[in-house]
Order: C-alpha cells, then sequence, then structure tokens
C-alpha cells in the first residue's frame, strides 16, 4: 500500500496535511525561490497545486520533478495537478549531499533533450538540487561556459557551499581543473575517469554549517 494516495477524502487530507506541515509547504506558499536561467528554463522550490496553475497560465509546458518518483505527499498532489492541469512531468533524481552518478547525469541529460520547452525544475527549497542541475542543464545543454553556469549553485539561491551539500561545487570544482587541461570531455572523463566514491571521501564539509542545514533548514 503506497504511503499517500488521493483515493479517499481522508487520505486525501492526510496528504495534504503532510505536504503542508512536514514538506514545509507553509514556507513556500509566498516564497518560492524562483528564477530564470535561460529564455526557457526555470529553477523553483517545490510548487504547489496552485502555483502550477500559475505556472501552466504562465507559459510553462514541463515540470521537472528533481525530487524522484515517489509516493509521497507532495509527488502524489504533484501528479495529479500535472494530469489535471495538461503539464508533462518528469522525474529526475539528484543528490543535494552527494557527488552526482553518472548514470544519472547521462538520464537528465536525454530528458532535457528531449523535453518540451518551457520547463521549470525543481527539489524542495530550490537550493542545492535545482543549483546543480541547472548548472548541469546550463552547461550541457544550453552550451554556457562552465564558469558562467556554476554560478547557479550560491548563497542567492539559499545555496551554503561549506556544508555537505557543498560536495555538488567540489564536484563541478574538480571537473573545472580537469576541462581547463583540455586533454578530454566531460562525458568521457564522467564515464571512465570519475570516481565518486573518491569525491566524496575527499570532500569536507563544514561541520556548523552542515548541522544548520540538517537540523535548522531541514534540505532533504
Amino acid at each position: 500500500m503506497p504511503k499517500f494516495d488521493l483515493t479517499t477524502p481522508e487520505r486525501r487530507k492526510a496528504a495534504e496535511r503532510d505536504y503542508w506541515w512536514n514538506d514545509h509547504a507553509f514556507l513556500r506558499a509566498r516564497f518560492q525561490n524562483k528564477y530564470q536561467i535561460s529564455p526557457r528554463m526555470w529553477r523553483t522550490n517545490q510548487p504547489s497545486p496552485k502555483q502550477l496553475a500559475e505556472w501552466k497560465e504562465f507559459g510553462i509546458k514541463t515540470i521537472v520533478n528533481l525530487r524522484g518518483d515517489t509516493d509521497a505527499s507532495f509527488t502524489v498532489l504533484e501528479k495529479e495537478a500535472c494530469e489535471q492541469l495538461g503539464l508533462n512531468l518528469v522525474f529526475l533524481h539528484s543528490e543535494s549531499r552527494g557527488a552526482p552518478y553518472p548514470e544519472r547525469l547521462i538520464e537528465a541529460k536525454k530528458a532535457f533533450e528531449t523535453m518540451e520547452y518551457p520547463a521549470l525544475m525543481h527539489c524542495k527549497s530550490g537550493a542545492d538540487r535545482a543549483g546543480t542541475m541547472a548548472v548541469f542543464y546550463l552547461y550541457q545543454i544550453e552550451g554556457v561556459p562552465l564558469e558562467e553556469a556554476r554560478k547557479q549553485l550560491s548563497f542567492k539561491y539559499l545555496h551554503i557551499s561549506a556544508a555537505k551539500t557543498g560536495i555538488l561545487d567540489f564536484f563541478w570544482a574538480e571537473w573545472a581543473k580537469i576541462e581547463a587541461t583540455g586533454r578530454i570531455d566531460f562525458w568521457t572523463w564522467l564515464t571512465t575517469e570519475y570516481d565518486r566514491d573518491d569525491l566524496k571521501a575527499r570532500y569536507k564539509p563544514h561541520a556548523a554549517w552542515s548541522w544548520i542545514v540538517d537540523n535548522i533548514l531541514k534540505r532533504e
């Protein structure tokens, strides 16, 4: 049995209650952390069904959920809203405190190359997963120089690079050093030389900032 579904009025209320309080939707009612990163792509935090309707009215065609396809309250509500609104819903999985998996970036590339635009990508807070995927999208899909694309991971978007979430910055910094040598392209490096476990072992987050992100900001 799924953790949350909308099959009865009682289960719908349970999903909405969990979404509002446990997923902190009440904090996102007025603050969406939304930014346009290119003429055809926006980034934001988790949109509510009401906000999805507003994005539909604005002209958005595709929603990219970076939290993965689950039976969580926010997912079942988003699925229902997108279906009712006629919005395409694409699920990708990105990490907020872990080094990227090559196979997930390959999947993301295929999705971005084939989806209908304009589109909106989101995670929970719109800071970390939305940030690193915005870097990836601009760099790999739109051809923006890496130095410029990496600005998507900054405190402007509430991303804290000193915490565990800073491993995302560390990943792109690692590739930037290799790209500067000109000896190998990104996809060859990612699939033949990149060592996710080694990158994780070498990254040293700041303990206090990590505590704040985990326990006060309660990032996913």
